[in-house]
């Protein structure tokens, strides 16, 4: 199959292209590095050429609200345009569980980005031929967050009580989804696939937990932003469709290795 992965250079893009190539497929890793913006539309027509499946995984560093929307709505009227000129049988986009929910998003920009850009491409695309797939947010988003948010030896991480999964198990059921026909959601419509990570537990704690084992920084302090959804469950899947296996403390101990390994 030919797959575009747009935001391929990205956390969750580069791994989702990389396990794609890895299976056998024909894989246009489509960035602004090679020559694609999804922004401005430039070089997505001949992206897509002759594609079968086309994965959105971009991503934004902002907690704008302006800046979040005006970007994912852009882009996904962009390329979803671009796939059906295309014929592109099957476009599949990475978004946040329950990140439409107004209760959700309603103090979260980046959020109200990935709303407008779930309801973008509702407005454009076939939706016999769209996949929604909604993501818990990832351990690794806890380390982002240290290193964005550090002060010496104190880290400020967002307070989210979330279900959070490895990224690299995430990215293995993008692929998988890339690589299958579009299945209509019962009863019509566009069909939502909800990943969950094993377990419940904060953000904080999951900062916490790689602070320790890394043994910096010292303090990792939780900060109450996004409203009291996302600090009370509202990131929570209620009935998620695929389970990942990776648990925080085998995630953990893959990094340790993986460190150990670079450091011989």
């Amino acid at each position: 199959m030919k797959i575009v992965v747009v935001g391929a250079s990205g956390e969750l893009g580069s791994r989702v292209a990389d396990i794609l190539a890895e299976r056998g497929n024909e894989v246009v890793r489509a960035n602004r590095g090679t020559g694609v913006d999804a922004y401005t539309g430039d070089g997505l027509a001949q992206a897509l050429s002759g594609a079968d499946t086309v994965v959105d995984c971009l991503s934004l560093e902002t907690l704008s609200a302006k800046k979040a929307v005006d970007f994912f709505r852009t882009t996904a009227h962009n390329i979803g345009r671009a796939a059906a000129a295309a014929a592109v049988g099957h476009v599949v986009v990475v978004s946040i569980v329950n990140a439409y929910d107004p209760a959700v998003n309603a103090k979260f920009g980046y959020y109200q980005g990935k709303a407008a850009q779930e309801a973008a491409y509702r407005d454009v695309v076939d939706p016999a031929s769209l996949t929604i797939l909604a993501s818990v947010q990832w351990f690794e988003l806890a380390e982002q967050m240290m290193g964005r948010m550090a002060f010496g030896p104190v880290a400020v991480v967002p307070k989210m009580w979330c279900r959070p999964a490895a990224a690299g198990d995430v990215a293995k059921v993008v692929a998988d989804t890339a690589t299958a026909a579009p299945v209509p959601a019962n009863g019509g419509g566009v069909r939502r696939i909800e990943v969950a990570g094993p377990a419940e537990m904060g953000l904080v704690e999951v900062a916490k937990a790689v602070a320790a084992r890394r043994g910096s920084p010292r303090w990792v302090l939780g900060a109450p932003v996004g409203g009291p959804a996302i600090r009370g469950g509202g990131l929570v899947p209620a009935n998620p469709d695929v389970v990942t296996p990776t648990t925080l403390e085998q995630w953990l101990a893959r990094r340790a290795d993986a460190s150990a390994g670079s450091a011989r």
